[in-house]
Order: C-alpha cells, then sequence, then structure tokens
C-alpha cells in the first residue's frame, strides 16, 4: 500500500536537531528539496501500489528521495543510508522535520524498489526533473536577456552547454552467463 502524505516543504527554521543548530538555507539539499515536484513523484511511484492490498510501505518521499540522492552522491545502496543516517540535510530533503540517527530503511529495499519501478517509471521520473530544470533555465534566461539584450549577440551563436546526462546502470540487464549455467555446457559440446 502507498505510503505518501502530501505536504507543503517544512520550514527550515523549525527543523530540529540534537544540537539546536538552524540548517543553512544556501545548503544544496535545502534548495533542491523545494524545487522538486514530490507530488508528482509520488503519484509516479504510487502507479505500482495497491490502495487496498498489502502492508503500508515507506514513505515515498523518503524512497524517492534516498534513490535521488543515491544517484547524487555515486554510493552503494548501504553507503546511501548510513550517509542519510549522518547528515540533517539529506535527513530535511527526505521531508523529516527533525534530524534521527537511525537507518531510514533497509539497504536492501533498493533493490525491490529498482524492481518495481523498472525503466518506465524511472524514466517518467528523470522527465518530470529534467522538465523542472528546463523550466528553470528559461526563467534564468529570460531574465539575463533582459539585461544584457544587445551585448550577448555575438556570443549567442555558439551552442551552450545545457547540463550533464546521468544515465542509471542499475536496472539495466547484464546478460552475462555464470559458471552454474548449463548452456555453457551445451556450449562447449558444440549443441
Amino acid at each position: 500500500m502507498l505510503n505518501y502524505i502530501p505536504q507543503n516543504q517544512l520550514d527550515i527554521f523549525n527543523f530540529k536537531t540534537e544540537f539546536e543548530s538552524k540548517l543553512d538555507p544556501n545548503n544544496r539539499w535545502v534548495k533542491m528539496a523545494k524545487l522538486l515536484d514530490w507530488d508528482k513523484f509520488a503519484l509516479v511511484y504510487g502507479e505500482n501500489f495497491s490502495s487496498t492490498m498489502g502492508a503500508k510501505g515507506v514513505n515515498a518521499r523518503i524512497v524517492i528521495g534516498a534513490l535521488i540522492i543515491k544517484h547524487i552522491e555515486a554510493k552503494d545502496d548501504r553507503g546511501i543510508i548510513d550517509a542519510i543516517k549522518e547528515n540533517p540535510y539529506m535527513q530535511f530533503f527526505l521531508g523529516f522535520d527533525h534530524f534521527s540517527s537511525e537507518p531510514v530503511f533497509d539497504p536492501s529495499l533498493f533493490v525491490h524498489i529498482r524492481k518495481r519501478l523498472g525503466n518506465k517509471h524511472f524514466d517518467k521520473m528523470n522527465q518530470i526533473i529534467i522538465a523542472k530544470a528546463l523550466n528553470l533555465n528559461k526563467q534564468e534566461n529570460a531574465s539575463e536577456h533582459k539585461d544584457d539584450d544587445k551585448s550577448d549577440k555575438a556570443s549567442s551563436d555558439k551552442p551552450q552547454n545545457k547540463g550533464k546526462l546521468q544515465m542509471d546502470a542499475t536496472i539495466a540487464d547484464a546478460h552475462i552467463k555464470f559458471p552454474t549455467d548449463l548452456s555453457l555446457l551445451n556450449d562447449s559440446w558444440g549443441f
């Protein structure tokens, strides 16, 4: 069963830590948490869940946020859970309202998440992120063009870098034959 509560972004000044320190509003995780459309992500993620069957799952924002952190930080499953456990900014990104030193979920859940999402749903989430990024770029470009429209005519002819493409190889088929595969025996005998 899908576990997701639509929520407005938490206020970073009310995020509670053990040392009563405040979060920096210019931190990349705080900024990104405000930019992403968590409700659209939850809809895509929730397409694979039944509303009547099964136990209540881990909150969709925590799962989706952990996947995003995993791909940005490029760590293994256990490393990401440890990093989230140690970092209050990452916990804020996941929608927590206070710091917790407990793991958000078991690292083995990443395997089930990747199987459940598959390429189709993973691509939908990427399209949501890309659409949001393109809208932000259009807004930035529009404000820049208003300021210096005449001075940059010569430099506007050059193509500009539009960002960095990241591919996810964790859900791709490997097509590897293992030593216990009987087809290897058949290949060796020429069958």
